[in-house]
C-alpha cells in the first residue's frame, strides 16, 4: 500500500515523529480505514528508509493516542474510535455523549449579545443587526475536546441569559427555563482542514482534518428558534445514514 508523505532527513523534527504524522494523516485521510491492518515493522521500515526502532516509536505514539491498537502475533490495525450518530431523535450535544455513557463537559470561551451578521439573521429569519444571544465553547467528552460550537438565539426569546449556568445543556435550559420546546432541526455537513487555532484549542497538530455543522432548531411553531455553527474534530465524530429504496 502506497502512503502519502515523506520524511525530511534534515529536519529537526524526530523520524520517528515524523513518521507518526505520515501514518496519522493516512488515517484521517482515509488511505487506512478502520480496521485496516497496516505494514508491517519490516515493511515501513523498507518503505522510509528507516531503522526498525524509528517504527516501533512511532507506531507507539499512535497505539497511545487511540489511532492504532497491536494484536497478539497478528498484527497492528487501524482503530474506529469516533463517537458515531446515525438517524436519530432531535438531542442536544450533551444528551448524545450521555447516550454513549460518556460524560458532557463545556468550556466557555466567548459570550455576549451581538448583532446579527447575515448568516445568522438568514438563519434565525430575522433582520440583519438583530441582537442575539452568542455562546462560544468548546464541547468534552470524558474530558477530551471534541468540537467548537457556537451557539445563537434571539436576545427576546430567553432574557438574563447569562445569568444562568452555560456550562450545561444550552437546549435543556432554554426548554426548563424559557419554555421553547424544540421539534425539529437541520443539519449541513461541510468536509474542512482545521486551521491552527482550532487545532490549538482541541488539541491536535495540524493539519488535522474536521468537519463543519451548520444546525438549525425549529420550535412548535416551525420558527427557528436558536443557530449552531460547530467544528468537530473528524477523528472522534462521525455520522452514519441508512439509505432505503
Amino acid at each position: 500500500m502506497q502512503l502519502n508523505g515523506k520524511l525530511n532527513y534534515s529536519s529537526k523534527e524526530p523520524l520517528y515523529h515524523q513518521l507518526k504524522e505520515i501514518i496519522r494523516k493516512n488515517i484521517l485521510l482515509g488511505v487506512f480505514k478502520p480496521g485496516d491492518k497496516i505494514p508491517t515493522e519490516d515493511e515501513l521500515s523498507e518503505a522510509f528508509g528507516v531503522s526498525k526502532s524509528v517504527v516501533r516509536q512511532a507506531v507507539a505514539l499512535l497505539v497511545q493516542e487511540g489511532f492504532l491498537v497491536k494484536r497478539q502475533g497478528i498484527g497492528t490495525f487501524v482503530v474506529d474510535n469516533r463517537i458515531k450518530q446515525g438517524p436519530r431523535k432531535l438531542t442536544s450535544f450533551s444528551e448524545e455523549m450521555q447516550m454513549k455513557g460518556l460524560e458532557p463537559r463545556s468550556v466557555v470561551l466567548e459570550k455576549g449579545i451581538i448583532e446579527a451578521n447575515k448568516k445568522v439573521a438568514e438563519a434565525l429569519a430575522v433582520e440583519f443587526g438583530t441582537p442575539v444571544i452568542m455562546v462560544k465553547r468548546i464541547r468534552y467528552a470524558q474530558d477530551e475536546p471534541i468540537g467548537i460550537q457556537t451557539f445563537y438565539t434571539l436576545e427576546k426569546l430567553a432574557p438574563n441569559f447569562f445569568e444562568n449556568s452555560l456550562t450545561r445543556s444550552l437546549y435543556n435550559l432554554l426548554e426548563t427555563r424559557y419554555g421553547i420546546h424544540f421539534v425539529k432541526a437541520e443539519e449541513k455537513y461541510y468536509a474542512t482542514i482545521l486551521d491552527n487555532h482550532e487545532c490549538k484549542l482541541l488539541k491536535v497538530k495540524p493539519p488535522f482534518a474536521g468537519f463543519i455543522v451548520e444546525r438549525i432548531g425549529y420550535d412548535v411553531s416551525d420558527i427557528p428558534v436558536e443557530y449552531t455553527e460547530s467544528v468537530i474534530r473528524a477523528d472522534k465524530y462521525s455520522v452514519e445514514i441508512i439509505l432505503r429504496k
